[in-house]
């Protein structure tokens, strides 16, 4: 059916009546982007292409310091008659401020071809700003798929602030709420801001069936040409009792790979097969190509009844404007219950060592700055923060920008309550050491189109390679039987300027428990090869390490 709009005064929030079902993961953080814009009261609706075929688918701690907080309360009426508890449920130090009263009212309103965005509620301190927004439509339901393209806040100079952005929908109130957040906070008690949301988009899920045939040992190609989408690569690895299903996605259009999100689905007659291990979706290939890995067990795939499709979400309409809000925040609320403390505490393990050097304290978080060598990586993978005996969800915390430094964030919850004497402990958990020992070549010998193994020790582990060619190039698969063996980071061939890096397949992550890893060797000709190892790593789940400073 034809859904082009027949009159140009017609407006989004009409089309929105509209009976869809849309169904497709959660891409919150995928969707964090930003940008601004001033208003166009005078813009008309623009609609977006439709003629392209639709289907329906629709990681012992350093302990630091400690304080004791009074918090003077404003009460925030009007947010509070709001669900936030659904979108701030890792943001436990949001809520906690709502609950004790806290956070600046702002309740400002602007509406744009019958989109209404209300900001209620600005909670500012010295780790955060986060802004409060519900988004209301005429006819307005939970089947609509809306999000905004940017949004972000314009400091007095004219300098560009970044940030994060979610909502979810309100059945009580009929309305998406949601958050923006950044980690600037104004550098006094008060400072004027723009803040704009650009762009409302609506979307729905496409489902593009594929002839795909995942033991065959080859790349398989397919012609997609709708929705921005032009061409689809995938590539099937068998790992054990595993296929890895690696994907390219090129577009014709390059405003789609802002939101098309592509990923394959697996189905047993109609019901989705589930992936046995978790994916990755993003990483650009060698051409920018937008990349996924995904992984299903053989057992499943090997089902009669299994069939595969491209999934991905198309944009149907949008609202090009800005909804633009000049706002005075003020953090003097907050400062009753901030503490800012220089610390000099270091914490050394497995010859790497960092300094925790500050922490801030606010009613809403925790955060901790630690100095390093440049770009060094301290050997555990996951961190918490332990506060009277209770656990605070947070950790590493990226995008600082600075490669001599780290930082970690955590969520003070709702109920804790702190004095000079209580306790807290950094607790770095989940071991995970490099390893730079393996010198001797991995030499591959015969190699043809069949898939050949050998074993060999690296760091005194039995690892097992599997090498064939496909395509013209040469890919070596390195594995181990043993958990503690955390996986080859990279192989490489030759030395000085004729070294070949072998390019990974996929995207692997130190600490997920998986170590296997694929290299690919381009327009390989030989017969035999020498590889040589950059570094390995091994894990040590149960490993921990804490250390108490105060007292």
């Amino acid at each position: 059916m034809d859904k082009r709009m027949d009159k140009a005064e017609q407006t989004f929030a009409k089309w929105l009546n509209e009976d869809k079902q849309i169904e497709y993961p959660d891409f919150d953080a995928m969707w964090g982007r930003l940008e601004q814009a001033l208003p166009g009261p005078g813009d008309k609706l623009q609609p977006v292409d439709m003629n392209a075929p639709k289907r329906r688918r629709l990681r012992k701690a350093a302990v630091i310091s400690v304080l004791s907080a009074v918090l003077v309360a404003t009460p925030v009426v009007a947010a509070l008659s709001y669900n936030w508890d659904p979108i701030l449920s890792y943001r436990s130090g949001i809520q906690s401020a709502l609950q004790q009263g806290l956070g600046q009212s702002i309740e400002k309103s602007v509406t744009q071809d019958g989109a209404k965005l209300t900001v209620h509620t600005a909670i500012v301190d010295d780790n955060r700003t986060v802004l409060l927004y519900s988004l209301k439509t005429e006819g307005g339901s939970e089947k609509d798929s809306l999000y905004f393209a940017t949004m972000q806040l314009t400091d007095s100079s004219g300098r560009v602030i970044e940030g994060r952005h979610s909502q979810t929908w309100d059945q009580g109130n009929k309305a998406w709420t949601g958050y923006f957040e950044t980690e600037w906070t104004p550098d006094g008690q008060e400072a004027d801001v723009q803040f704009t949301a650009r762009k409302l988009q609506a979307f729905s899920s496409v489902q593009r069936d594929l002839a795909f045939q995942p033991f065959e040992n080859k790349t398989q190609s397919f012609d997609i040409g709708q929705d921005g989408i032009g061409k689809l690569t995938l590539q099937p690895f068998v790992q054990g009792d595993k296929v890895m299903l690696a994907s390219a996605v090129t577009f014709s259009n390059p405003d789609a790979q802002a939101w098309a999100f592509p990923r394959i689905g697996v189905f047993q007659g109609d019901t989705p097969v589930k992936d046995a291990a978790t994916g990755v979706f993003g990483k650009p290939g060698e051409n920018g190509e937008y990349t996924g890995q995904q992984h299903f067990a053989v057992s499943d795939v090997q089902e009669p009844s299994v069939s595969y499709k491209l999934l991905y979400t198309r944009e149907e309409r949008r609202i090009d404007k800005a909804w633009t809000y000049d706002l005075h925040l003020d953090k003097k609320q907050m400062l009753s219950g901030t503490i800012k403390r220089q610390l000099n505490i270091p914490a050394a393990h497995a010859d790497k060592q960092m300094v925790l050097k500050e922490m801030i304290v606010t009613p809403t978080q925790i955060r901790l700055k630690a100095a390093h060598e440049p770009y060094m990586r301290f050997p555990f993978v996951n961190y918490v923060l332990e506060v009277n005996g209770e656990v605070l969800n947070g950790g590493l915390w990226y995008g600082e920008g600075n490669s001599k430094e780290t930082t970690f964030r955590f969520e003070l919850p709702p109920g804790l309550r702190m004095t000079e004497q209580s306790p807290i402990a950094l607790i770095a958990q989940y071991e995970v050491i490099e390893h730079r020992d393996a010198k001797e070549p991995i030499r591959l010998k015969g190699i043809s189109e069949q898939k050949q193994t050998m074993t060999t020790q690296v760091g005194g582990y039995d690892v097992t390679w599997t090498y064939y060619k496909q395509d013209g190039n040469l890919y070596v698969q390195s594995e181990s039987a043993d958990p503690s063996f955390g996986g080859v980071n990279q192989t490489y061939m030759g030395t000085g300027s004729s070294r070949i890096v072998g390019k990974p397949v996929g995207a692997g992550f130190y600490g997920d428990g998986n170590n296997r890893a694929v290299d690919m060797y381009p327009n390989f000709t030989g017969t035999d090869a020498e590889l040589y190892i950059f570094w390995y790593y091994t894990d040590n789940p149960s490993e921990q390490l804490r250390i108490n400073v105060n007292g």
